[in-house]
């Protein structure tokens, strides 16, 4: 197979399905489909190599899978070239979003079995996977501390695999992980912080939250983990007045949250000062940010700032 198309929301796990396909050839083209014509990627793709030597494509942010939309000769053009492609040519579609299957042109990459779409790991599923990766570093590690890591990164896999990379740093090979470094490294410190951070934004506390974020920036903090917290803490507040319009019991919310009673009156609290509009409108914001800072359309230090910025507008 030298066709496919990956779906995933983690950037990590997209690279890693990628170098699996691609191994260490040297030869290959990156394309952002939002910036080149599809008739011009497959010009490319079908364009004849002098020694037969297998040239790798790939297409990011191919979100004519999903929400954008081809025009029609360029949706003809690669309904064809799926037909006959050029056997020394591998061509990888690449898209964070959800995929369309009701389009024609993901209906035929699924038909010709083209299509992976690399869910994120949960759960044991997540623990093994994690434990597999230190592993093959040549680590030894307790339950406990990948469980510390896991819980620290709100069990987002990117995160976990940015807090791996430094402890990368601190051990040589092979050595055995302990608990007590694990802690010092992965910052007990830096999650309270980013949970302020959370509540000051929520509070509309944008001062506070300011000074929070510039104290990340200096120590090199990677966004992803307050986008992630923000997104979750607003999903918490749709819900909870999805189910106050449905007079949902107290016991009802928290069973179905999975929240504690001081939980449950914070975010009480918090929800009845938005209007669900305006929570939606935060989420989408930030899925927006999500996606163009993992699509390279936005530096990811700028993104929270941006985000800031627009909360002035409520």
């Amino acid at each position: 197979m030298n066709i496919y198309l990956i779906s995933s929301e983690s950037r990590v796990l997209m690279d890693e399905k990628i170098m699996d396909i691609i191994g260490e050839s040297k030869n290959k083209i990156i394309y952002n489909a939002e910036e080149t014509a599809v008739i011009d990627i497959l010009n490319e793709a079908s364009y004849v190599a002098m020694f037969d030597e297998m040239k790798y494509l790939i297409v990011k942010n191919a979100n004519f899978f999903g929400s954008k939309k081809l025009k029609e000769e360029e949706e003809q053009a690669l309904i064809n070239y799926l037909k006959n492609p050029y056997p020394f040519t591998t061509l990888i579609f690449t898209t964070y979003e959800e995929v369309d299957g009701r389009k024609k042109i993901t209906k035929r990459m699924k038909e010709l079995d083209h299509f992976i779409h690399i869910a994120l790991p949960k759960g044991f599923e997540l623990q093994e996977k994690v434990n597999n990766l230190l592993i093959k570093k040549k680590y030894k590690i307790e339950k406990e501390s990948i469980s510390y890591i896991i819980n620290s990164c709100l069990g987002n896999y990117d995160l976990i695999v940015n807090e791996i990379e430094k402890l990368d740093l601190y051990y040589e090979k092979p050595s055995k992980i302990d608990f007590k470094t694990v802690k010092e490294i992965v910052s007990k410190t830096m999650s309270e912080n980013q949970f302020k951070f959370v509540e000051a934004v929520i509070a509309k506390d944008l001062k506070k939250a300011k000074r929070l974020y510039e104290e990340f920036n200096i120590l090199k903090m990677d966004p992803f983990s307050l986008i992630h917290l923000l997104a979750r803490e607003y999903r918490f507040l749709i819900e909870m007045k999805n189910m106050e319009k449905k007079r949902y019991s107290k016991l009802e919310i928290e069973k179905t949250l999975k929240i504690q009673d001081w939980q449950f009156e914070k975010l009480k609290k918090e929800a009845s000062n938005y209007h669900e509009d305006d929570l939606k409108d935060c989420l989408i914001r930030l899925e927006k940010l999500d996606y163009e800072i993992k699509s390279g359309k936005l530096d990811k230090q700028l993104s929270i700032d941006l985000f800031l910025l627009d909360l002035y507008d409520f």
